[in-house]
């Protein structure tokens, strides 16, 4: 632990039995971009839909307008989760006043990040970048004492005290009897705080939000989790849902969409929270240009089910043994043609072997993605002979074929390993701008074959595109860092390239 960790921790208030809770209206439209990215010259976000209002008995349409301060920009997916955070240190003082202290790394430890100094710079940076953000709700902030929607206009944190090691310090000496004192404090804005107080909070499984892979699993995750309250079967627009409810891009076609998507909805299905639909049934194509989207509340099976039971499959024990549970393997390889889901596996279990899965903090969720997106496999270097072991993938999954199969083992080259580690370790936005910036100043020959290739996403197109990121990766991140990065061990240049860890590692 740091000097900052030890000097907060030691005043600390030692946390109370969690009543995990979420704001309704901050779970209905997304407060921050679905990304850890957010290019400097966006100061502004904003989503609208129209829903009935059963107070007027009309349609309202309804817009949220996000405006960042110049300094620190627009809020990113890293800080919405400081700010739910923020309503679980609140709840655990059970809303008593909208003055709270807290201890930074008292908060870095609910969010499971790791108690090093970049995670107290980064949660003062994200109090800070609240502090400055404006929220102008049209007819889209629920006021549950006028049972309507309401125009509001209002920063989300109206002031800010964040002490370091020596404030702290001379703080306990002025106030020894007063403990809070000598911590740091954040006061919600006043129609916030009068929103908790009303009541207008759903529980909340915090730590089932903080094991997602994704800010896009996250963000689903509340939504859904909102709304399934009322009834357990959505049926949405899909543009809406996706662009106004969870954050992509507007840019995006249909198809992107649904891309964009798809992991998420994965890995929801195999978590158990929301039922597995075939794709068809997912997304509905109602005429050209427009889509539905389905989702409906999973319901737990009783013990012993067929549906836990039945099924035999050897690929799917391997998908299971690796963390992916059963429902979402089924799923994948519903989805997927066997022979990825095996090259994917291979890819999995190479990285872990040569140490390249240590930067992966959430190893089922990268499989998951391996498979989904189609990550490139790079070249695989000499066999070497390998025994069957427990956990390795077996004759019957077609991936190791006999104790004797020459398979290859040996780790890729420093580079390789550190490029997989780092793209294991990029939510799926972060990838999508890594990618986008890679294809933007690679050569113009790589530039015409990529965007050639696109659409069908060939053989030839994927080649291409490992070599434009790998590339990238290679000017941006100096070879010194590979071996650190690509075997496991900490590297300042990698570990640089990403805030702190979304979840416990």
């Amino acid at each position: 632990m740091g000097n900052e960790g030890l000097a907060e921790a030691a005043h600390a208030k030692p946390a109370s039995h969690p009543r995990y809770r979420d704001e309704l209206n901050f779970a209905e439209f997304p407060i921050a971009a679905v990304s850890d990215v957010v290019p400097d010259n966006q100061k502004t976000l904003e989503f609208t839909d129209e829903i009935f209002d059963p107070s007027s008995g009309k349609t309202v349409a309804r817009t949220l307008t996000i405006t960042a301060a110049d300094k620190f920009g627009l809020p990113t997916a890293l800080d919405d989760e400081v700010l739910l955070g923020l309503i679980q240190l609140t709840s655990e003082q059970e809303f008593r006043d909208r003055r709270v202290h807290f201890s930074r790394y008292g908060l870095i430890k609910l969010l499971g990040w790791r108690d090093e100094s970049k995670s107290y710079k980064r949660v003062e940076d994200s109090l800070n970048r609240w502090a400055g953000v404006t929220l102008q709700y049209r007819k889209a902030w629920w006021s549950k004492e006028e049972k309507c929607w309401v125009n509001e206009t209002f920063h989300v944190i109206d002031q800010v005290s964040v002490f370091d090691r020596e404030r702290i310090e001379r703080r306990r000496k002025m106030a020894k009897d007063q403990p809070e004192k000598a911590l740091s404090s954040f006061a919600w804005n006043e129609t916030v705080f009068q929103s908790f107080q009303a009541g207008y909070l759903k529980s909340l499984d915090f730590d089932f939000y903080k094991s997602l892979a994704g800010a896009i699993a996250k963000r689903m995750y509340r939504f859904l989790d909102k709304r399934f309250y009322h009834r357990g079967r959505w049926e949405f627009d899909l543009r809406t849902f996706a662009c106004e409810h969870i954050g992509l891009s507007k840019n995006y076609s249909n198809s992107e969409l649904k891309r964009k998507l798809l992991p998420a909805v994965l890995e929801l299905e195999g978590r158990g929270f929301i039922t597995p639909l075939p794709e068809d049934e997912r997304f509905r194509k109602i005429e050209r240009g427009s889509w539905r989207t389905v989702f409906v509340k999973a319901q737990p099976h009783p013990r012993g089910s067929p549906s836990q039971e039945a099924d035999g499959d050897a690929l799917v024990r391997e998908l299971v043994a690796r963390g992916i549970t059963r429902r979402s393997a089924q799923k994948l390889l519903a989805h997927h043609p066997r022979g990825k889901v095996e090259e994917k596996i291979r890819l999995y279990d190479r990285l872990k072997v040569g140490g390249g899965g240590g930067a992966i903090r959430n190893r089922a969720g990268w499989l998951y993605a391996a498979i989904v997106n189609d990550y490139a496999v790079p070249p695989e270097p000499t066999p070497t002979r390998i025994s069957r072991g427990e956990g390795s993938a077996t004759a019957a999954t077609g991936v190791a074929t006999a104790p004797d199969a020459t398979v290859a083992r040996d780790a890729p080259d420093d580079e390789t390993l550190a490029f997989e580690s780092f793209w294991g370790a990029l939510a799926a936005a972060e990838q999508e701008e890594f990618e986008r910036q890679a294809v933007a100043e690679a050569s113009p020959f790589h530039q015409k074959q990529y965007h050639a290739g696109l659409a069908g996403r060939g053989t030839l197109w994927a080649v291409t595109r490992r070599r434009v990121l790998q590339h990238h990766f290679a000017r941006t991140r100096p070879p010194a860092a590979w071996r650190g990065a690509g075997r496991g061990g900490s590297s300042q240049e990698r570990t640089a390239a990403r805030p702190p860890a979304e979840g416990p590692p």
